[in-house]
């Protein structure tokens, strides 16, 4: 079976932001067309967008989770916030 790495980002990032190269997990939200990420810990780290989380297809099918690396932090230029979380996702 090989691995396939996939990219997203992820939108509503919580404070503090993760760090570079924490594990994360995806779930798709029940009734929503929408996913969040959480971290090994189970704290919520922010949400894949609904586009997104349709570009996934039934990778994250309501009852899956789908394991990632945070892989790049991207600050919003002459904005306050956290800017946007890159994740890369590990799917078999």
């Amino acid at each position: 079976m090989t691995e396939t790495e996939l990219l997203t980002y992820l939108t509503s990032a919580t404070e503090p932001p993760p760090r570079l190269g924490d594990a994360v997990v995806l779930r798709a939200r029940e009734g929503a067309n929408d996913a969040e990420a959480f971290s090994t810990s189970g704290r919520l780290l922010g949400r894949v967008p609904p586009a997104e989380r349709a570009a996934l297809g039934t990778l994250l099918n309501e009852g899956h989770s789908v394991p990632g690396r945070v892989t790049a932090l991207v600050p919003r230029p002459n904005q306050a916030g956290i800017g946007r979380v890159h994740v890369t996702l590990f799917a078999a």
